[in-house]
């Protein structure tokens, strides 16, 4: 598979694409004013702990209070080792990374105390960011895993042989006290290159706790790598070709980071100074105008439909201009193939998390449902966020969840529409038209002479065939009606002068 990773950089936005076989099958985006909290690691206060939950909150000195909860606290990593609590899950296996003893929060923590602590996941919409007080550090190659003696492999692998191999490397080169993942990106790597990695991880790992103990109150004390070098790091491998970089300082800082890691890759860095755009040259722009759009159209004439809702994503999936050349079961089957590939895809590019929901067209034949739930299953394995999913029912419906760490780029983009609420719809002229009739049959007393004023949409349809709409209003409530259009109303919103009370209405269902 053909790989390229583009970095296009203006004053107010910097964006990461990687491409697949020419297609932006990822996409990262940092703004001044957003930058990612994943990674980053504080000293912060426990503001309250909540044993109902089994939770706390810590203020990290951001606006919204982190959410923490009991299985992500690891008492080894605040508790003395003579401590007597800590005697009493001394038994239990904490030796593999989240294995530890399962304390009620309010024994282990109150309110006022310091920690060290970790963002693992994004505030998302009214949530705050989730905490995890189990320290990791990311590298090219590896993850270290302070406080444990821990070795693990990427489940990408499945080669048993290969995995031992791995384990009895590291254990053999990595110092006692410390634990590391080898990462998907690491399974080829050499020896030399393990080692130059633990010695830098190390490196980071005792300057953080070094600030930590400096000082006290809330504190940053390890910031996350920025956007270029931290793309570079999990998505630069040895199946990515070209590297392009349009701002020089972000060049300079890509082909540092690479020559310190692997020099053989630096020729592979290239410095893009045409007149083009980046992202125009690669016709990345296209692929992004269609990012948020509902309907997408497939190759074989199908379209897929994309729907959010608060609990789950759903996709649904139609034939559309596809009429097929053999038999209906065919033409059904082939769409569904080309939805299949095309769903995979969006969930990387949108980063859609949380549960997606597919409506597959039905399909009698058995083999085809067992050649789309072999493709999902092989599709969705090259995801480097982590996913899984379902069979498909007798309904044709599968079910499928990926891990959620920071918002959708829908979120990220977007804000909720003030006129629909997020709901989509509007009131029509006609609906509003309804409710203003049902306002003035509420009041008793009406004055001879009634303003409404309404929406250009509302207003046209109330004049509409000589104002009959009107007319029979005013017949209605024996009243005359001047409508008068507010350029400032949204379609569904209305408001009357001369009634007493009359108020702008602005419900939305």
């Amino acid at each position: 598979m053909n790989k390229k990773i583009l970095f296009n950089a203006t004053p107010t936005e910097k964006r990461a694409a990687l491409l697949e076989n020419e297609k932006v099958a990822e996409l990262v985006v940092e703004r001044p004013d957003h930058f990612r909290l994943v990674g980053n690691i504080y000293r912060g206060k426990v503001t309250s702990v909540l044993p109902g939950i089994q939770a706390a909150f810590v203020d990290i000195g951001i606006n919204k209070g982190a959410f923490l909860h009991a299985a992500d606290v690891d008492p080894s990593l605040l508790l003395a080792k003579d401590d007597d609590l800590m005697e009493r899950f001394s038994r239990q296996d904490t030796s593999k990374r989240g294995r530890v003893a399962r304390i009620p929060i309010e024994k282990v923590l109150e309110e006022g105390q310091e920690i060290l602590v970790q963002v693992v996941k994004e505030p998302i919409g009214t949530k705050g960011a989730k905490l995890t007080t189990q320290i990791s550090l990311a590298g090219r190659f590896l993850v270290l895993v302070p406080d444990t003696d821990f070795i693990g492999v990427s489940k990408k692998t499945h080669d048993m042989s290969r995995r031992s191999r791995l384990k009895k490397i590291i254990s053999q080169i990595k110092p006692k006290g410390v634990g590391f993942i080898v990462r998907t990106i690491g399974l080829k790597v050499s020896e030399t290159e393990f080692i130059n990695e633990i010695h830098m991880l190390l490196d980071s790992w005792r300057h953080i706790q070094d600030e930590a103990l400096s000082g006290c109150g809330i504190k940053l004390v390890h910031k996350e790598l920025g956007i270029t070098t931290r793309v570079i790091r999990d998505l630069f491998s040895e199946d990515v070709t070209e590297v392009h970089v349009d701002q020089e300082e972000d060049y300079k800082d890509v082909l540092s980071y690479v020559e310190s890691l692997s020099p053989a890759l630096a020729k592979r860095v290239f410095h893009y100074k045409e007149k083009i755009p980046l992202f125009d040259k690669f016709n990345v722009e296209k692929d992004l105008d269609r990012l948020l759009k509902r309907k997408i159209w497939l190759k074989s004439g199908g379209y897929i439909l994309i729907d959010r809702t608060e609990a789950l994503v759903a996709v649904d999936i139609n034939t559309g201009r596809n009429i097929g050349k053999t038999s209906l079961e065919e033409t059904i089957f082939k769409t569904n193939m080309d939805a299949a590939a095309e769903i995979c895809r969006q969930l990387r590019l949108r980063d859609i998390g949380g549960l997606i929901v597919i409506d597959f067209i039905d399909m009698q034949s058995m083999e085809n449902r067992r050649k789309i739930e072999n493709f999902m299953r092989k599709t969705l394995e090259a995801d480097p966020t982590a996913t899984a999913c379902t069979g498909l029912s007798k309904f044709c419906l599968m079910e499928i969840t990926r891990k959620r760490v920071r918002p959708e780029l829908q979120e990220f983009f977007t804000d909720v529409c003030h006129s629909c609420g997020g709901l989509g719809w509007i009131f029509s002229p006609e609906t509003v038209t309804a409710r203003i009739d049902r306002d003035l049959r509420r009041v008793h007393k009406k004055p001879h002479n009634i303003t409404v004023l309404v929406h250009q949409a509302v207003a046209d349809y109330l004049h509409k065939d000589g104002d009959i709409i009107k007319a029979m209003l005013e017949k209605e409530h024996r009243c005359t009606i001047d409508v008068i259009v507010n350029e400032e109303y949204d379609q569904d919103e209305f408001s009357f002068k001369e009634i007493p009370g009359g108020i702008v209405r602005e419900e939305q269902q």
